[in-house]
């Protein structure tokens, strides 16, 4: 009986081993999906942007938390420094009006949130299992998503801390000024050697300190700098130039047409060069041509009776049928960087004074013949916005961008550019200047009232339910654009407003000013699509911090210029949904963000605070 006990129980343990097994792997199974359903909606553990961590937090969550530390970045800049002096770099130029306050340091925290949110997710089961490991036990940390106005930065270093700017100075070609040519006689200047702010790195660690979210000062270093060319290797350059002017005068042509440089022009364009081919050190420098004077003469003189813009034909509807009220014209553009070579070539190295210019010809891209081929029937969609309190500046500016737009075309498939659209802006165009806040200085900036143009143009383009494929809110909520969450803003030549013809025929824009209304009809065909714009959801509102006041020499005393007043930074969305006669569908949510507008204040003073920096200038009160 013992025997047969034993033997019986020997029998059971595979059983209770393989019970143990399946509740082990039961009990893994429900742990992992008990662990996936709290995180279904989630970043998971381990996710870093830059310096945070985002583990379990909803996208909602990590947006917020993400958006403060960004918005404290532009409340209170990035300051640069070197010795005793320091700048203080602020992410958004402000403006008088509020509306062209523009950013130089455009954050783009949605990307980072997807990125984050995308970990563990988009591969397959096997691959999202190690990588949601991995992640958990190593970190996964992505770096800030942001962009940068290098050239705007670039300057303001360079502005700000000049006084370290020694500029070095290559050998210098000159001559004796003479009226005649036989007279003339060159010499060679010595060179100097300098010292200048190295803004490269101070823009390089900038981006460095942005990516983890580093506020820490950003200490500059002065560079060292030699010139490139020294007398001593200047052989023979003298008896050169002069061979060179005795070949004037010097003719460029094109078609019929013959523009002539004496010898009096030529001599001041003759300057010192690096020979790129040189073989010894007896060619290493040559007498080349001054890449801006000549460009000058080219600017002045030449293509302003060369150059002529293509026009499309431009349209407009009258009493329901479309008419032409532009016809389309040819173009050509000297290309000036082209000829300048050209000129240098053909004179220095090949000895001929007679040079055909470089002339681009520029077709138009819609012809007045095309008219019944447009398919364009009725309004498709119509934008509209409010602009009432405006200052005369800005109505200007809204009228004549609007009178820019008037007439487009955009073909089907085409993407439409707003920028590429109302073309130059600046004075010669007929625009009125506002006035910008940089530094303790009001500068004045064409642009002005142009955003109206991009929200209302936004607005027309989801009334019609096109694709929109760039859209960027404003920094800061403008009363001219409220409700929230349905504006946007433009600046040449960044941001921009795009989006897509998606339907079969052409899209004509017709714009309307009644009042202080502006009113943007798309005309088209309508193709049977469904639209749905849900109203804006507004929140996590937040309080501005107290006024900025600055000190300037360029106000009478005790005059104040302050921005338009302040607001409240907020939160907002809306939804956009296109139901297509398929029964295809396009959703998106359209997302902005708006930091707290702080007013800033221009206070004209006798003599400025005395101060070692530009932070030191800047006093806060509360009005």
């Amino acid at each position: 009986m013992l025997h047969l006990f034993q033997k019986k129980s020997i029998i059971k343990w595979p059983l209770i081993i393989i019970a143990i097994f399946f509740i082990i792997i039961l009990l893994i199974i429900g742990i992992y999906f008990i662990f996936e359903k709290k995180f279904a909606a989630r970043i998971y553990p381990g996710v870093f942007i830059a310096n945070i961590d985002m583990s379990g937090k909803t996208k909602e969550q990590a947006q917020s938390l993400l958006n403060q530390k960004i918005d404290q970045i532009k409340q209170n800049g990035i300051i640069f420094q070197h010795e005793q002096l320091k700048a203080i770099l602020f992410p958004v130029i402000s403006s008088v009006e509020g509306d062209l306050a523009y950013q130089i340091i455009r954050f783009d925290a949605e990307n980072n949130i997807q990125q984050a949110f995308n970990v563990g997710r988009e591969k397959n089961l096997k691959e999202n299992l190690k990588e949601k490991y991995q992640t958990w036990k190593f970190k996964k940390i992505f770096p800030l998503t942001f962009h940068t106005n290098d050239e705007e930065i670039s300057n303001f270093i360079i502005e700000k801390f000049n006084k370290f700017k020694k500029p070095s100075q290559n050998a210098k070609l000159a001559h004796n000024n003479s009226e005649y040519l036989d007279s003339i006689k060159f010499n060679i200047e010595e060179e100097q050697y300098g010292q200048v702010i190295n803004y490269k790195d101070g823009l390089d660690q900038l981006k460095q300190n942005l990516s983890v979210l580093n506020e820490s000062p950003i200490e500059l270093s002065i560079d060292s700098r030699g010139p490139e060319i020294i007398k001593s290797e200047c052989i023979d350059i003298e008896e050169k130039a002069k061979n060179i002017l005795a070949k004037t005068p010097l003719n460029l042509e094109y078609n019929k047409y013959i523009w002539t440089i004496n010898f009096r022009i030529l001599k001041d364009w003759l300057i010192l060069k690096v020979n790129p081919k040189a073989t010894s050190t007896e060619d290493k420098i040559i007498v080349g041509l001054d890449t801006e004077k000549v460009k000058e003469v080219l600017l002045n003189l030449i293509s302003s009776e060369i150059d002529q813009e293509p026009l499309n034909a431009k349209f407009e509807i009258k009493n329901g049928r479309v008419i032409e009220f532009q016809d389309s014209r040819d173009g050509r553009k000297l290309k000036i960087e082209e000829t300048i070579k050209k000129i240098e070539d053909e004179l220095i190295f090949n000895g001929n004074k007679n040079i055909e210019l470089v002339i681009q010809e520029l077709k138009s891209e819609l012809h007045t013949e095309d008219i019944n081929d447009f398919g364009i029937k009725e309004i498709i969609g119509t934008g509209h916005s409010n602009f009432s309190g405006s200052p005369e500046n800005r109505r200007h500016n809204i009228k004549t961008g609007a009178n820019a737009v008037n007439g487009a075309l955009i073909k089907p498939g085409e993407e439409f550019s707003l920028i590429k659209t109302l073309g130059d802006i600046n004075k010669e165009t007929g625009y009125l200047p506002e006035l910008v806040i940089k530094d303790n200085k009001t500068i004045p900036e064409y642009g002005g009232g142009l955003c109206q143009i991009g929200t209302t143009v936004f607005r027309a383009t989801i009334k019609s339910g096109l694709p929109v494929t760039l859209r960027r809110n404003h920094s800061y909520r403008v009363s001219y654009y409220e409700p929230a969450g349905t504006d946007a803003t433009i600046y040449d030549p960044w941001p921009d407003y795009r989006f897509i013809n998606d339907t079969k025929n052409h899209i004509l824009i017709q714009t309307r000013i009644e009042g202080d209304d502006i009113y943007f009809d798309f005309w088209g065909t309508r193709d049977g699509r469904k639209i749905k714009i849900t109203d804006p959801v507004i929140s996590n509102i937040t309080k501005p911090e107290p006024t900025k006041i600055i000190e300037t020499l360029d106000l009478p005393v005790g005059t104040k210029k302050c921005t338009e007043h302040a607001h409240n930074g907020a939160d907002a969305y809306f939804d956009y949904t296109v139901t297509y006669t398929d029964n295809t569908e396009k959703y998106e949510r359209f997302t902005s963000h708006y930091v707290p507008w702080r007013e800033v204040c221009l206070l004209g003073v006798e003599k400025l605070s005395t101060a070692t920096s530009s932070e030191e200038l800047l006093r806060e009160t509360v009005e």
